[in-house]
């Protein structure tokens, strides 16, 4: 069995109960204990698991920090890949972005190969990696500590580094919003990541699917009027077009 495939056994299993002991997991798995611990290192590195004394545990959604990357990106994929295609759609030709660490942000790297010239802007270690391999545009890493679980660059000299930036476009994704706080994120550096992109951008496009809708998270970001477009999927309520009548909500349910 492949690595990948027994990951992904491993984390059904410990969906379905929590935690389990490592001789469990290696006789569920058909494979020897350290074999098991080999793979279980592996994911705890990836932010997937918590060793425990003799087993482990998944990780939950703790309200201090984010789900851990590997996990989030294999969330909600064909709605994340719509958002994404709708935010290119804004794009053009030498045009300067700022994209966010989201999965969802993520998506769009693929896209960016029909463009010519553009300068990207990002604190995702990942998507920079993606853009790098997949594109020949100008790209830019904003430095600063790497969170581990998101492998988004973070902190003050982040921040600094981006406030020195001006931007066409600013497109991210959003942990949670609510018609009245706004959008909201898990982690406090993660959401002044996203001000400073907002607000040193001429266009800001925020991407959200539909589980983020009617949810606050810890910190918030800005107000649904700070931003120039929302693209949804699903259902949404009537109410926030009207919360914020100068932001343009797009459905992207027809985006193919």
């Amino acid at each position: 069995m492949l690595d990948s495939a027994r990951e992904e056994k491993i984390l059904a299993i410990l969906k379905e109960r929590h935690d389990c002991t490592i001789y469990g997991l290696a006789q569920a798995l058909y494979v020897s204990e350290s074999t098991m611990r080999r793979d279980l290192t592996k994911m705890e590195q990836k932010g997937l698991v918590t060793r425990t004394f003799g087993g482990v545990v998944i990780n939950s959604d703790p309200s201090n920090q984010e789900t851990s990357i590997f996990l989030r990106e294999k969330q909600n994929l064909k709605e994340k890949r719509m958002l994404a295609h709708a935010a290119a759609s804004y794009l053009h030709d030498q045009a300067v972005v700022f994209l966010d660490s989201s999965t969802t942000s993520l998506q769009i790297v693929s896209m960016l190969t029909a463009f010519k010239g553009l300068v990207i802007i990002t604190n995702g270690v990942l998507i920079a990696n993606d853009l790098a391999l997949k594109t020949k545009h100008h790209i830019t890493l904003v430095g600063g500590t790497i969170l581990p679980s998101t492998k988004s660059t973070l902190g003050s000299f982040a921040e600094e580094m981006l406030r020195n930036y001006h931007a066409d476009f600013a497109i991210m994704s959003t942990a949670a919003v609510d018609k009245n706080f706004g959008f909201s994120e898990q982690v406090e550096d993660q959401s002044r990541i996203k001000q400073i992109m907002i607000a040193n951008a001429d266009r800001s496009i925020v991407m959200v699917d539909h589980s983020k809708f009617d949810k606050i998270s810890l910190y918030r970001t800005c107000g649904l009027d700070d931003v120039d477009v929302v693209l949804y999927n699903g259902n949404l309520d009537p109410s926030y077009a009207k919360a914020a009548p100068n932001t343009t909500f797009r459905s992207v349910d027809s985006v193919h």
